[in-house]
Order: structure tokens, then C-alpha cells, then sequence
């Protein structure tokens, strides 16, 4: 039989003929979300950058309800990197940033009031005398009152804030801008380090929700999310603050904000917020006495104030995480701290570096139906 004989060059032919396809195919290409996603407003500025996407956890989870004893806090009031306050965001298409430099400081570290509305309830509450800084959530017999005026400011202005497609919430804020929600940063992030599965997405706004799917005010989506790296990165809960900017309409800029302070004390504060509905809230119009996702508010003159925290008297329970702290002169309501922790009933307390990023979240992501100081 007569051996077949293959040259080199007929071999090398084979193969280009094989590969040639292939050649002229083109690989695919992997998205960079930072680069390939259109542009966002933090991608205009020179002091954020995009790092990636963010990493979400269950969309149905729900934020604990920390405890920090006054040991604690003790050990917590010292001072800390000045980098610690850098902010970091998440975008409305899931695209992570993080500041690279502190933000600019204001001429002063207070923003007033927006113009009064002419549909004021004025405040209600009890005028306990001081029985010393306990650590228990309430103090003594439950003094907290409903606010059930909540298509009236200030009530209309302090929300809840749930899971999508849930009809009761886990933690609370109040607006201080016309689209800006101050609130604890563990109500949008785990605070575990900037690691494993750690913003809550998707979360829905109720300003002045009126008991259980009741929202007279209307459901608001979020937009952005702010935090910290102290949060963010390190889980400090003298840190333990956020902002969700929500979606722009003419309807939440209506509503009104609370102005806010880094200086000096009034005296007498108040806060309002949404306990977890199946809790226990002794003015509940419910025949069962359960809270029931209504608004709840208390006053008390005590405060205790470290450098970056609030101890407080007011009455909360878990969901009022994110409630403001507040103080008023008249018709001037201004927030000094942010509800963040149960035990002591302790507020991240806000600074001049806190009201400066206030200021930048909010100059970020103005509104296109109210003007604010901060623009």
C-alpha cells in the first residue's frame, strides 16, 4: 500500500483554514461599570470616584436593632482619622463611590428651617422631671404620644422606612432637605466592614406613614444612598448615620424639612419615629395595644453629649432607628442627632464635618421644585 505524505506547508495551511474564524472574531468584552454606564452626578465631580458595584444583601432583610451600653460609648469618644467621614454612595444602577476628599466647610455648621408651612401642629409632650441617665429603651411608664397629624408639619416630614413591598417598617428618618431623608446608617448598610451582601436595597420612604399600608403622604422610592467609611468600612457606631435621597417630585419637596445644628443645645429636644408595629405602644389606638406602624413622639430635657454621640431620655423602641433628634425655638426646628442605638438610647450627634456632608449630599442631588441653603 502506498504510504499517503503530508507536507509541512499543507499542515500549515490546514490550520490557518481552522483558526481563520476565529481570527476574526471579536472577544467579548466585559463590562466596567464605571466606565461604560453613563455618567452620574458624583462622575462630574473631582472629589468622588466609582469604585465598582455595590453588594446588596436579601431585599426583604431587615436591620437590626443595636443595643450600646454607656461602657461603650465611653470608649467610642475618641478621636478618630479625619477620613472616617468620607462619604460613600451608591447610585440609583447599583454603582458604588467614595469620596476622595472631605467635603468642603461652610461658612457656618447650621442650616435653618424651610419657610414655615401655615399648616403647623405644634409639639406635645410630657415635661418629666430628670431622673438621671438610665439605659433602658423606655423610661419608666411609655411617655410617648401619637403624632396622628401627620398630613401636618413637623409629622409629615418624619418617615418610615421599609423593604419593598412590605406594609410596615424597620427603622425611621426625617427629611432635611426637599428630597434628602436623614437617617442611621444601619438602616441602608450592615456596617460590616464594606464586605459581604451589605446595603439594603430598594428601600421605600413613607413620610408621616398613619398606621399600617396608610400613607397619606405618599410611598417614596430611594434615588441614592449616602454613608460614611466610619460606617462604611469600619462599622464605628459613633458613625452610624446615612442619607437616602429620594426620587424628585413636586409632592415630597412640598412636604417641608427640618433644619439642623452642630453647636450649642436648647434645652428641652423632642423625636419622632415609627416603632416596629408589633411592639407595645401605650397611646396605640389599636384595641391590642400594639404600635401598628403609627408615629410616635416624646420630649425630655436630659441629654448627656460626647463628641460624635447623644445620650438621651426620650422614649424609643426598635424602628425608631434613624428618628431625628431635634430641638426648637419657636417655629425654628433644628435636628442635633440621629437615633441610632438602643440601651442608652444613644444618637450619632451632628457635627460641623456631619453637616458639611449634609451639605454636600444635598448640593449632589438638588431638587428641581424647592430651593434649599445647602444649593
Amino acid at each position: 500500500m502506498r504510504k499517503q505524505h503530508v507536507s509541512a506547508r499543507a499542515v500549515v495551511l490546514v490550520l490557518a483554514a481552522a483558526l481563520a474564524p476565529l481570527a476574526t472574531t471579536s472577544v467579548a468584552h466585559a463590562e466596567d461599570p464605571c466606565a461604560d454606564r453613563p455618567a452620574t452626578e458624583l462622575d462630574r465631580r473631582g472629589d468622588w470616584r466609582c469604585v465598582g458595584l455595590a453588594t446588596y444583601t436579601d431585599p426583604t432583610a431587615e436591620p437590626e436593632a443595636p443595643s450600646l451600653g454607656d461602657e461603650e460609648a465611653a470608649r467610642l469618644d475618641v478621636a478618630r482619622p479625619a477620613d472616617w467621614e468620607l462619604g460613600v454612595a451608591v447610585s440609583p444602577d447599583g454603582r458604588l463611590y467614595r469620596q476622595t476628599a472631605l467635603a468642603p466647610r461652610g461658612p457656618d455648621e447650621t442650616r435653618p428651617v424651610n419657610p414655615t408651612p401655615t399648616d403647623v401642629v405644634p409639639e406635645v409632650g410630657p415635661q418629666r422631671a430628670d431622673g438621671g441617665m438610665g439605659t433602658r429603651t423606655i423610661f419608666g411608664p411609655d411617655d410617648r404620644l401619637r403624632r396622628s397629624a401627620t398630613t401636618s408639619y413637623p409629622w409629615r416630614v418624619v418617615g418610615s422606612i421599609s423593604s419593598p413591598g412590605a406594609t410596615t417598617s424597620n427603622c425611621s428618618g426625617s427629611l432635611i432637605g426637599p428630597r434628602h431623608l436623614l437617617t442611621a446608617g444601619h438602616c441602608i448598610h450592615r456596617g460590616s466592614g464594606g464586605k459581604d451582601e451589605g446595603w439594603y436595597p430598594n428601600r421605600k420612604v413613607a413620610p408621616g406613614q398613619d398606621g399600617i399600608g396608610t400613607y397619606p403622604n405618599g410611598l417614596k422610592n430611594s434615588h441614592w444612598y449616602f454613608s460614611v467609611s466610619g460606617w462604611f468600612d469600619h462599622g464605628d457606631p459613633a458613625y452610624d448615620y446615612a442619607m437616602v435621597v429620594l426620587d424628585d417630585q413636586r409632592s415630597t419637596a412640598g412636604l417641608g424639612w427640618l433644619g439642623w445644628r452642630s453647636n450649642g443645645h436648647w434645652g428641652e429636644h423632642w423625636t419622632a419615629g415609627y416603632p416596629i408595629w408589633s411592639h407595645d405602644c401605650a397611646d396605640s389606638p389599636s384595641a391590642d395595644g400594639q404600635c401598628d406602624n403609627y408615629q410616635y413622639g416624646d420630649s425630655d430635657p436630659t441629654l448627656l453629649v460626647l463628641s460624635k454621640q447623644i445620650k438621651t431620655h426620650v422614649d424609643v423602641q426598635g424602628g425608631q432607628s434613624g428618628s431625628p433628634v431635634y430641638e426648637r425655638d419657636g417655629d425654628d426646628r433644628r435636628v442635633t442627632g440621629v437615633i441610632a442605638y438602643h440601651g442608652g438610647n444613644w444618637a450619632t450627634r451632628v457635627t460641623a464635618a456631619r453637616a458639611n456632608n449634609f451639605c454636600d449630599w444635598i448640593h449632589a442631588h438638588p431638587s428641581a421644585f424647592a430651593d434649599h441653603p445647602c444649593e
